[in-house]
Parts: C-alpha cells; sequence; structure tokens
C-alpha cells in the first residue's frame, strides 16, 4: 500500500507590504486579508494595516486548516465561516497566482456589487488589483451554460473518487430530480476528470460537475457541450438570477 505525505511548501520570510499598497489601502475603514498557505507568516502586514488605522478582518474557510488561507475552491459565498466578504470594505490576497483571488471574486456573485480584490506578490513586491471584469467572460459563459443545461433533455453527471471532491450521494440526488422532469440523466464516475474525454459522448447534450467547483467556472471553455456544477444545477433558474444581475 503506498502512503501518502503532504509538506507544506512556505515561503520562510516573513511577508512585509509596500508602501504602493498601504498607501491605496488606508482609504479603507476595514480589510478582508486571504493568503494562499505559502504565505501565512502575517504578523508583520497585519501590524501594518493596524498602524495606518484600516481594522484586519479574517476567517477560516470551511475547508482550511489555518486562519486566512483560502482554495481556489472557496468560490462560493459560503465557502467561509461568516460574511466577511461582505462585512469588509476591501479584500486583500497575499500571494503570486490569480487562481486563488479570482474565487474570491467568484464568491461575491449573489452580492449586489462584486468588490475588487487587491492582490499584494511577497516576492515581487508589487501591487495590483483585479475586478469583476476579469471574470466577466467566465460569468457571461456560466449563464449561457446554466441556459442550455435547463433545456437539455440528456444530462450527464461527472462523478470523481478522489477524497474531498466525491459526493455520489448528491450525484443520485440530482440524477433522481432530472429523471422526475422526464429526462434521461447518466452518472460517469472515474478519478481524474478529463474534460477532453466528454466529447466521445456526443448524446449527452449538458455536464455536471460535482467535483473542485472551478471545474464548472473556469474549465468549462474547453468542452462544446455545456457544463454547470452541481450547486447551480439543483436549482439553475435561481442562479440565473444572480448572474443575470453580475453581467448586465
Amino acid at each position: 500500500m503506498v502512503e501518502t505525505l503532504f509538506v507544506d511548501a512556505k515561503w520562510d520570510k516573513e511577508v512585509v507590504l509596500g508602501k504602493q499598497l498601504l498607501d491605496h489601502v488606508k482609504k479603507f475603514k476595514s480589510v478582508a486579508l486571504f493568503a494562499s498557505v505559502q504565505y501565512l507568516k502575517l504578523d508583520k502586514a497585519m501590524q501594518q494595516l493596524k498602524g495606518i488605522g484600516v481594522k484586519v478582518l479574517t476567517t477560516k474557510a470551511k475547508r482550511t486548516d489555518k486562519e486566512m488561507q483560502v482554495l481556489g475552491c472557496d468560490a462560493y459565498h459560503d465557502s467561509f465561516n461568516g460574511s466577511i466578504l461582505k462585512d469588509a470594505d476591501a479584500i486583500l490576497y497575499i500571494g503570486d497566482g490569480m487562481f486563488h483571488p479570482k474565487a474570491l471574486l467568484l464568491a461575491q456573485i449573489h452580492e449586489k456589487a462584486i468588490k475588487d480584490v487587491m492582490i499584494w506578490d511577497p516576492i515581487a513586491e508589487k501591487m495590483k488589483s483585479i475586478t469583476k471584469n476579469d471574470i466577466l467572460v467566465q460569468l457571461k459563459k456560466m449563464k449561457a451554460n446554466l441556459k442550455r443545461y435547463i433545456m437539455a433533455r440528456t444530462v450527464g453527471i461527472l462523478v470523481t473518487v478522489k477524497p474531498g471532491q466525491q459526493y455520489l450521494e448528491n450525484a443520485l440526488k440530482l440524477k433522481d430530480m432530472i429523471e422526475k422532469k422526464e429526462k434521461k440523466a447518466y452518472i460517469f464516475i472515474d478519478d481524474t476528470l478529463r474534460l477532453d474525454l466528454l466529447e466521445n459522448y456526443p448524446f449527452i447534450e449538458a455536464w455536471v460537475n460535482t467535483a473542485c467547483p472551478r471545474i464548472g467556472t473556469d474549465d468549462h471553455v474547453h468542452i462544446k457541450q455545456a457544463l454547470v456544477n452541481i450547486r447551480e444545477a439543483y436549482d439553475p433558474e435561481h442562479a440565473l438570477e444572480f448572474l443575470d444581475s453580475v453581467t448586465s
């Protein structure tokens, strides 16, 4: 039996915020602070923010092990304990990639307005911001896919056996809901979900992803059929209302 040992690849330095960021963030009364797991040495950064009069709000995402850590799959408004994204005046992410901060944008699509996410790259020592426009193409594609899913008569439900992403019970529940509408639903189970293989099933008009939600918000561009996440598939009309409000 093969054993797997996971070791955190941490950045061994303390995160220090630059003047450009501090000058920008000091106009806000409060900031929600997040980071990828490598950059959680944030005591100095928190002191800097408090030193310019900015209240720092933190939380522990439901899927993470540590306070302030954010994962790419934390892309829903209820991914966090409490309503931190709504309560904060601004959102600050510490890290050197775009995958995680985009999750903080996607997690806001249920709100009336999507707040920008400020990014501080501690390695390059540079600041940038991402806005709703950085995910607008994804949101419009999500909306189009939901409309196609509603119209589909034959649906394929994708299930992975990976620990932490396996939701067969939810897939069976959705299959039952679809079939009660006199439609056909099939469950496809695999370890790794390879979207390039879905074209081998042309009779499927729309797919439902039950694994990482970023498959349904980012990777859907790689297939011809509609692909939606299971959460939206349960109540697609309700999901469309939110997407209409942020894409109009």
